[in-house]
């Protein structure tokens, strides 16, 4: 597989596809059946190819939705576009393997991240109703999977896509729907946050998952570590519930007594374990890990070395670029991105923000345009940059690293890193105090051969 179709296969798994608890195929000519087993890459490839269908339930934070409007020509199609206000810009349609039926495919958002299923589903529950449209993804029923060759385009400006990898870059160029856009739909409240609560490590839950309990006394923590490991995984509630309750009928080896004496007392445990999980996460607005890369953005050990050289080993300057690239990551097909003043000012401050950006765009990195409306829409963003591929990021635990610092602590040691800000620093003394401002957050006691202290020249530290 060559370099840019790993990278298109990479983001359509972390988009699209939903692996557990199981999957639908449809051979040509035949009916949908349940394949009640997690879905490997081979079907996901055959899909693509086109020799088979698949379909996949939907995950806790879709990254994507579909409106499946059948037995209705392309103008029903554009009527429904309308009157949900979207466009060419949020959304594309295609034409399904049936007569007259499409799928409007667009990237969901609400309060300025990707919504819950639940949420998706209830804010087109009415306007899905009125106008005999189905919504997807769905926790309980199957959709079929995009760009497979059956479902050619049906808009004029995607017409000359020639593979699903095409497909996959141009979907990337859509901006977000806000699903406050949809007619009758009931808002939320957005509920203000008080202390985003950490993120769950999931410790040895793949192997308690493939392998059941190894000691008695140990069903109540195991259970919680796999909801943790299926919530990590971006799995609904309802499905992590029952894979969950499957696997600890199946693989309690013998080691809980509750599970022959009080079943109905285990499930119910194991229900209120996951609505406290979910509920948690949820309230404190932490995303599964998926959703988490592709909403708040990651960055890569090439993107270190360029903020690095961009900004002359400067080190608030290096932390602001690092948190702009980090966010335009995975946006980085779109001609602009819009962003914040808030979160321009989060990383960096309101002082110093417009001097940044103003350094930046002097230096042919950043081009910042104007609002569409002054007050409402925040004011683009187009960035020339060496962008590295998706699979490059620097993940701690699987998860992305959120800071400049961490992200150098996680993929530079402190001489590489003094290294490259030599590259860029002629002041030693200033390299140094660089070095040790990232590296000591940690007590880092790493010996730094490429720097000396500018106290005393011949003592390595």
């Amino acid at each position: 597989m060559n370099v840019l179709k790993a990278e298109a296969w990479t983001e359509y798994l972390g988009t699209f596809v939903q692996r557990v608890p199981r999957y639908a195929v449809k051979l040509p000519g035949g009916f949908w059946t349940t394949k009640s087993k997690p879905l490997a890459d081979l079907p996901i490839q055959a899909h693509l190819e086109g020799q088979y269908a698949v379909g996949v339930l939907g995950s806790a934070y879709p990254l994507y939705g579909v409106l499946d409007i059948d037995d209705r020509d392309k103008g029903e199609v554009e009527r429904v576009r309308d009157a949900l206000g979207m466009d060419k810009g949020t959304s594309m349609a295609f034409q399904s393997e049936s007569a007259n039926s499409y799928h409007v495919i667009f990237k969901p958002e609400y309060n300025g991240r990707p919504p819950s299923i639940r949420l998706l589903g209830t804010m087109f529950r009415d306007f899905a109703r009125a106008n005999r449209v189905e919504v997807y993804p769905q926790w309980r029923h199957a959709v079929r999977l995009p760009f497979g060759p059956k479902q050619t385009p049906a808009d004029e400006e995607y017409r000359g896509l020639g593979s699903w990898e095409d497909a996959v870059y141009w979907f990337g160029k859509l901006d977000e729907y806000n699903l406050t856009n949809v007619r009758r739909a009931q808002l939320e409240l957005n509920l203000p946050i008080i202390g985003r609560p950490p993120v769950p490590k999931v410790g040895e839950a793949q192997e308690l998952f493939e392998h059941g309990l190894q000691a008695p006394g140990t069903r109540n923590a195991a259970q919680f570590q796999v909801l943790l490991w299926l919530w990590r995984h971006n799995v609904p509630q309802e499905q992590a519930e029952a894979v969950t309750w499957a696997w600890i009928r199946r693989k309690h080896n013998g080691f809980s007594k509750d599970i022959g004496r009080h079943p109905k007392a285990v499930r119910s445990e194991l229900t209120r374990q996951a609505t406290q999980i979910w509920g948690r996460y949820d309230f404190g607005r932490v995303l599964p890990d998926a959703p988490a890369l592709a909403h708040e953005g990651y960055i890569t050990k090439p993107d270190i070395l360029e903020v690095i050289k961009a900004t002359h080993g400067n080190l608030p300057r290096s932390r602001f670029l690092h948190s702009l690239v980090r966010f335009m990551n995975p946006r980085r097909y779109r001609l602009s991105v819009g962003v914040s003043r808030d979160k321009l000012m989060a990383w960096s401050s309101w002082k110093t923000y417009n001097r940044y950006l103003a350094e930046l765009g002097a230096r042919g990195i950043v081009r910042r345009g104007r609002p569409y409306q002054v007050g409402k829409f925040s004011k683009p963003i187009k960035m020339t940059w060496p962008w590295a591929r998706q699979d490059e990021a620097i993940l701690y635990e699987g998860r992305a690293v959120e800071g400049f610092d961490d992200a150098v602590r996680n993929v530079l040691k402190p001489g590489e890193f003094g290294q490259a800000l030599e590259a860029q620093i002629s002041d030693r003394a200033s390299v140094f105090n660089v070095v040790k401002a990232v590296f000591e957050k940690r007590g880092a006691q790493n010996e730094i051969p490429s720097i000396r202290s500018p106290g005393n020249p011949e003592k390595s530290i």
